[in-house]
């Protein structure tokens, strides 16, 4: 059974929140996976469970009240990336101990085996490659199967200020204290940067290679496709075809020419559009999210973001701009 709607739950704009009453609630601690949990301590499991599904994204959290032994694949189709957001000693990830800041990688169908000690605290995002490769590029950094390295805890720790500010955040969420908001799971993004930053690495600078001017044909191909179908989902794959290049000869084109990615040049292309729009007279009724979803942006808080990051000001406040020099009252 889904976690969604049952008893002792506490549902924000994003997260839903549930009371462990019983050892059986734990079979839903990363959402979906139905794993095998067997209580090893006499006083009763206690704690709390947290998840978000957002646009093919499942986050999930746990506070674990209770010494607790978990068993079973996380999912049998998507790779799912955990954080020991707070271990407490003795906790167990393949019968070897576990910390704070430990960095757990679960591939699709393989067996998770954890056992962990009262008062820890684990997050987790269950997501397709194709998406979790498109979100480190997003970012100008590699994050593939081969740099994973297969399940298994990751020889990395996350250092400890990041996992500080997680931790606090977390925490917050467990106890009801803090909710995020618009729709949109901001927590569980945040955790998924956090992970990609620390385990992704910069693309190799490849010596030889395509000319200058071989890149340049191949960013020209591409900016006039994505252009043409700016208004529609863009998948890498189309746009390399598009430019008669390959996915890494892509890549490495947009770098050299243009210093993006072609993901952040896509975003930065929507984001012109965005801003277009608002100044126009008949778009100035419509709501900003109505705009951001017809130029393929569907998140508003990182929308917000993007779009100050980029103009230096939200999205409200170039509406509001624009409605003041029209006259327009809110």
């Amino acid at each position: 059974m889904s976690p969604f709607g049952k008893q002792g739950s506490n549902s924000g704009s994003d997260w839903t929140r549930i009371r462990i009453a019983r050892i059986e609630d734990l079979s839903d601690a990363v959402l979906g996976a139905g794993l095998e949990a067997v209580q090893m301590s006499s006083a009763p499991v206690t704690g709390s469970l947290a998840f978000a599904d957002h646009d093919g994204l499942l986050f999930s959290t746990g506070l674990i009240g209770g010494r607790v032994a978990l068993r079973g694949p996380l999912s049998e189709t998507m790779v799912t990336l955990g954080i020991g957001v707070r271990l407490a000693g003795g906790t167990r990830h393949w019968l070897k101990e576990v910390t704070t800041g430990d960095c757990g990688i679960f591939m699709p169908g393989d067996e998770h085996d954890a056992l962990y000690t009262p008062g820890s605290i684990y997050a987790s995002v269950t997501l397709s490659f194709e998406r979790l490769e498109a979100f480190a590029e997003d970012r100008g950094l590699t994050l593939n199967l081969r740099s994973l390295g297969g399940s298994g805890v990751h020889a990395r720790r996350l250092p400890a200020g990041a996992v500080n500010r997680l931790g606090k955040q977390f925490e917050a969420l467990h106890a009801g204290r803090q909710t995020y908001g618009s729709g949109n799971a901001v927590l569980g993004y945040r955790f998924l940067d956090t992970f990609i930053e620390h385990l992704g690495r910069r693309p190799r600078t490849l010596v030889g290679g395509l000319n200058p001017r071989g890149y340049a044909r191949i960013v020209a191909r591409a900016r006039d496709f994505i252009i043409e179908n700016l208004d529609r989902p863009l998948r890498i794959d189309e746009i390399a075809r598009s430019a008669s290049a390959s996915r890494r000869s892509l890549y490495r084109a947009f770098n050299e020419v243009l210093d993006e990615t072609p993901h952040s040049y896509v975003r930065k292309l929507r984001l012109h559009r965005i801003r277009s729009d608002l100044a126009l007279d008949a778009e100035r009724a419509c709501t900003i999210a109505v705009i951001s979803n017809r130029w393929g942006i569907s998140e508003l808080g990182r929308l917000s973001g993007w779009y100050r990051e980029l103009f230096g000001e939200r999205p409200s406040e170039t509406l509001a701009q624009y409605r003041r020099k029209a006259g327009i009252t809110s």
